[in-house]
């Protein structure tokens, strides 16, 4: 049996199931400037969330996921949600993060590709998706991103942030630029600045990207099923994989014995 090809890009695109998707859209009133200097017209956040705001609103924990996750944090796979969530064994009744006392929130980062605009998202003055169009975005865009984003909530004061990885980036990009706004942190797997050999290593997997035919410099999203830059993508992955796991745990998961790697 052949299988079936696989989809140019697995973004989240207008018409799809939302699943347990909320959206919100910010700065409809003017264009929102960015930190290199692009701008974005109107940008839209989807976000999911678990438990109740308390009236005051003193029990609200924002949890900002890494570069590959979305705001499924929780919850199980199904119309919408191709897997269950990222941090299900983390986030719910009697879990460390006790949705029957905090109220949690978790949006899907400015530039991802799950609902918040990104480059997979339509461009207002063509239709079509952004691709190779969407301008420059910082880790601090993100941050003030999620601080509009907050206000549409209603909350001025997270009782948490927690995030790990280019969450932790953004958590603590946050605790930076907002300190009034959170009473405590959770970094987890992040340093307060990128290493010369994160930044080279990250370097190598743009390249690999870059150097699949099918990426189109950036504009496949239209592509037919088959034909996305699954090559590169998967390429970029591998190295990411190597630069982030530690050797203990790699060698605990690879056979020596074994001809495949």
């Amino acid at each position: 049996m052949t299988a079936e090809p696989i989809p140019a890009s697995g973004a989240w695109r207008p018409g799809d199931e939302p699943g347990r998707r909320r959206f919100a859209t910010l700065f409809s009133a003017r264009p929102h400037v960015l930190e290199a200097g692009g701008r974005l017209g109107q940008v839209q956040v989807a976000y999911e969330t678990w438990g109740e705001l308390a009236p005051d609103g003193a029990n609200a924990v924002l949890v900002l996921h890494a570069l590959t996750g979305d705001s499924h944090a929780s919850g199980p796979a199904g119309p919408g949600h191709l897997h269950p969530g990222w941090w299900d064994e983390v986030v719910g009744p009697g879990r460390a993060l006790d949705t029957d006392r905090w109220f949690v929130v978790c949006p899907n980062v400015l530039g991802g590709c799950q609902g918040t605009t990104g480059p997979a998202s339509d461009d207002p003055e063509t239709g079509r998706p952004y691709g190779s169009r969407f301008p420059l975005i910082t880790i601090r865009d993100q941050a003030v991103i999620e601080a509009a984003f907050a206000e549409t909530l209603g909350i001025s004061r997270w009782a948490a942030v927690i995030g790990g990885s280019m969450g932790g980036q953004r958590a603590l990009e946050s605790l930076v630029a907002f300190p009034d706004r959170f009473e405590r942190a959770v970094i987890i797997a992040c340093g307060a600045m990128a290493t010369a050999e994160e930044i080279a290593l990250c370097s190598v997997q743009i390249r690999a990207i870059q150097s699949d035919p099918r990426w189109q410099g950036g504009d496949y999203y239209d592509a037919p099923p088959g034909e996305g830059p699954h090559a590169g993508l998967s390429l970029a992955r591998g190295i990411g994989q190597v630069s982030y796991r530690s050797e203990l745990e790699l060698d605990d998961r690879l056979d020596r014995k074994s001809t495949r790697l």
